[in-house]
């Protein structure tokens, strides 16, 4: 329940603040047999920090030992799946002899081990993380010290590569309701026999579980607990012993209770927790559900629109046949007439080929009172040759609910026949054409996020492509859309045209380690984005680009900021 007792590295492994207490009673049919009473807390602080305190007292008859510690971590992360953690421990402790027991309390040794009763102890660890597994290693004696028994008042003397402590353990998620974990510690020793210990935990529902664990020379231990609401957990464990002499001696029990003490931290990036055994976190089932309702609300958005996939392959200048106003083409497109021409031959850019092109600009009144505006470029080397044609244009909705006019043109041929050209071209509002208009040195693909977005809500239409090899952020203002992206800082891992897109993609870095991946919109943009990292704190958040950016899978991170 607690691997903390064996390895300070694993101090903040609860990802919350984590109390524990445990009391165990050692060979119940013996007077005076040891008793064990031990509390310990621990804490993930900012910046892959940790810190942990323990404390615990073992009385064995006349004799009493009492000590206290306390511990600090520290956790890297290697690349969001793979993790050590390190940990050291200093503290005292204090040897006592209940003297009154005896007929002769002034005899020699009682009074040389008085004057010998303090000590240091200290313990260092390292721990590696993959998923649910976990390794470490522990010197759990860092301070030579002596050890004092019943037997023999003369002093052992340990030193601090007598012992060494190896764990190992694995949760293996059957289904979201069961898991089973095997765990596995080797104690090395040079001052008693080396030992091993097997055990087999089954977690049912996440609520209780039941297991059972060999230790050699001991015999076999049963394991039982429950857990209340991912915040407590209270375990059992009762102890047979030795078989050759446990009628004799009588069994062990032991219990441990654990305690999170309010939220998980949000700056935790690991988290290996006994009392929250889920395959996800409660936070993290949240966030799942969440992107689950976002994909219905997507699907049935989408089930509303009309499916037009021939319109998505459509781009660039294609001749066809001419089209009598009012007509119907067979993929859903439809001519109108009311489509005001403004502005011929004023219009002038050169494209990112270096080409020069001239524009036509085309109106016409909305539903909300404003304009739908249509600008639509033409080589300068054939305006001379095209003409707009006098009749319909064509008009159809894009499967992700945008609209695009194809603009009639009529060419004069070298020989002198006519044909009719139409050129596919996105419907944009007021506010879009006059940012395009009064830029005319924006490529095709700034035009495109341009017309994606809003230029009421941001002035900054830089591609991602840009934005990826960019150490600025871009700032916007937070608009309404269902999914729309609330005031603060964001490190973006990537960006895309549709819900579902986004999400599928959130999902695959979530199983990489990024568990606090969301996917959110922006109006500004007209882009749904993946964010992997949010703060209220600007530096903090492109500093965080920055370490992001050393990982393969999030080199082109960059950093939007939305402000109301």
């Amino acid at each position: 329940m607690n691997p903390y007792v064996y390895n300070p590295a694993y101090a903040g492994v609860e990802g919350h603040t984590a109390l524990f207490v445990m009391y165990r009673q050692q060979w119940t049919n013996i007077d005076g047999a040891p008793q064990t009473m031990h509390a310990s807390f621990h804490v993930p602080l900012e910046g892959g920090i940790a810190f942990g305190a323990s404390a615990f007292n073992v009385s064995q008859g006349l004799l009493s030992t009492s000590a206290g510690k306390i511990s600090a971590g520290y956790l890297v992360n290697i690349d969001r799946t793979h993790f050590l953690r390190f940990g050291l421990s200093i503290g005292g402790g204090v040897n006592s002899v209940n003297i009154s027991e005896f007929d002769s309390p002034d005899d020699q040794a009682f009074v040389d081990f008085l004057d010998k009763n303090s000590f240091l102890i200290g313990d260092f660890g390292m721990t590696y993380h993959f998923d649910h597994f976990n390794l470490g290693f522990s010197i759990p004696n860092l301070f030579t010290y002596d050890v004092v028994t019943q037997t023999d008042f003369a002093p052992i003397n340990v030193t601090p590569l007598d012992n060494i402590l190896i764990k190992a353990n694995y949760r293996g998620h059957i289904s979201g309701d069961f898991a089973i974990e095997p765990h596995f510690i080797y104690r090395y020793s040079n001052v008693v026999p080396h030992q091993y210990e097997g055990t087999i935990i089954a977690h049912l529902k996440h609520i209780v579980w039941v297991g059972g664990s060999y230790r050699q020379d001991a015999n076999i231990i049963a394991l039982f607990g429950a857990k209340v609401k991912e915040k407590i957990g209270i375990g059992l464990a009762y102890e047979l012993g030795n078989s050759n002499i446990s009628s004799e001696l009588g069994p062990t029990f032991e219990i441990n209770v654990g305690y999170h003490l309010g939220t998980k931290k949000d700056h935790v990036e690991h988290v290996s927790s006994f009392i929250k055994s889920h395959q996800h976190s409660a936070e993290e089932r949240a966030r799942l559900a969440e992107l689950e309702r976002q994909k219905q609300i997507a699907a049935l958005q989408d089930s509303r629109q009309t499916e037009d996939s021939d319109a998505l392959g459509i781009v660039g200048t294609t001749p066809t046949p001419p089209l009598s106003a009012g007509a119907t083409t067979n993929t859903g497109e439809q001519n109108s007439n009311d489509w005001d021409h403004q502005e011929e031959d004023t219009l002038a850019r050169t494209n990112q080929f270096g080409e020069n092109e001239v524009g036509i600009r085309l109106e016409k009144p909305n539903d909300v009172g404003g304009k739908d505006v249509v600008l639509s470029w033409v080589p300068a080397a054939d305006a001379t040759s095209m003409t707009v044609a006098p009749d319909g244009h064509l008009e159809r909705e894009l499967a992700d609910g945008t609209k695009e006019i194809g603009v009639k043109y009529e060419r004069t041929n070298p020989d002198g026949t006519t044909e009719t050209v139409i050129k596919w071209d996105q419907v944009i509002n007021e506010q879009q054409a006059e940012t395009i208009v009064n830029n005319p040195s924006l490529t095709d693909v700034e035009q495109a996020e341009v017309a994606k977005g809003d230029p009421l809500l941001t002035e900054d239409f830089r591609t991602h492509d840009d934005l990826a090899t960019s150490n600025d952020h871009v700032t916007v203002k937070r608009g309404n859309h269902l999914l729309e992206l609330p005031a603060g800082n964001f490190v973006i891992a990537g960006a895309f045209a549709e819900f579902v897109h986004a999400e599928n993609y959130s999902d695959k870095l979530f199983q990489q380690g990024f568990h606090d991946t969301i996917v959110g919109y922006s109006s500004a943009r007209g882009y749904y984005y993946v964010v992997v990292f949010t703060s209220n704190d600007i530096s903090r958040t492109r500093s965080q680009r920055d370490e992001m950016r050393k990982m393969p899978v999030l080199s082109k991170a960059w950093v939007l900021q939305v402000t109301e």
